[in-house]
């Protein structure tokens, strides 16, 4: 199959393209009230339509801050004065570039919440869990982590160890969204061969993500020397992770997005010739 007869195909474009047959199928109807009955169901995929363009959007400014934070926090810091690594993504908190890392995970909690705005059809759950995600979001910005080693049930041991939690909800979250969520086929369709390539990269970063917080899990046990910044890396590559397989989703620059045929153009048939005089 030639890439150049096929488009792109979203579900915001099979919503529109539901809205329009159900708008043509009411101009056709025979009855007032089948004719009123067409027209709300081409009005509710209209708004779904928009909403779903709306979701891929967001998908992709999720996606960007997380695969852009763990680079623009680190590069930042060295641009304006670091002369080292810190011990974790949250560690740089603390450094100047503090505001700009407050910032990336408040911009995740409230596009995660966004998500709220009208659950779409068979979106329920990821509705749901995103509630969770825009909660720990925001809390692993506001509960930041401790800058030394915290005295244990001091106010500092707290508020470092709610951090913890929330990064920790915050990733499990994100693996689930990687793995069950992005993964689902409608029963009704079969699955295409772009949409196996991407449960392969869905799956693939769900499970990094998983690695990374069953390391970091590790680590803390283990404690290997300061000197290799495994936390920092760890986080990194569960950040990145993330941040690919939300813009993956997004369909960003038509990277393994479904197709459908185009329409062959109408051929134009040549005119008779002229009879003979």
């Amino acid at each position: 199959m030639q890439a150049d007869d096929e488009q792109p195909v979203s579900e915001a474009t099979r919503l529109a393209e539901k809205s329009t047959a159900a708008f043509e199928a009411a101009v056709e109807a025979d009855s007032p009230g089948a004719q009123a009955r067409k027209l709300e169901v081409a009005q509710d995929a209209a708004g779904d339509s928009a909403l779903a363009g709306a979701y891929l959007f967001l998908q992709k400014l999720v996606g960007g801050i997380a695969v852009l934070l763990p680079f623009v926090v680190v590069i930042g810091d060295f641009a304006l004065g670091g002369d080292e690594f810190t011990s974790s993504i949250s560690a740089y908190y603390y450094s100047p570039m503090g505001n700009v890392f407050v910032g990336a995970l408040c911009a995740l909690g409230v596009f995660f919440l966004s998500y709220q705005y009208k659950p779409l059809p068979g979106y329920e759950l990821d509705n749901r869990l995103s509630y969770g995600a825009s909660a720990a979001a925001i809390g692993v910005a506001l509960f930041p982590t401790a800058e030394h080693q915290a005295k244990a049930w001091s106010g500092e041991w707290f508020v470092s160890t709610a951090h913890l939690l929330c990064a920790s909800i915050l990733f499990v979250l994100l693996a689930i969204f990687s793995l069950k969520l992005f993964t689902k086929t409608d029963p009704g369709r079969p699955m295409s061969d772009a949409k196996r390539k991407r449960n392969t990269v869905f799956r693939a970063c769900g499970w990094t993500i998983v690695g990374s917080i069953v390391l970091v899990a590790l680590s803390n046990l283990v404690q290997p020397p300061d000197s290799l910044r495994s936390l920092l890396w760890l986080e990194t590559i569960g950040v990145v992770a993330f941040g690919m397989s939300w813009l993956v989703k997004s369909g960003i620059l038509g990277i393994l997005v479904d197709r459908a045929p185009t329409a062959a153009p109408a051929l134009v048939s040549e005119p008779p010739d002229a009879p003979a005089v």
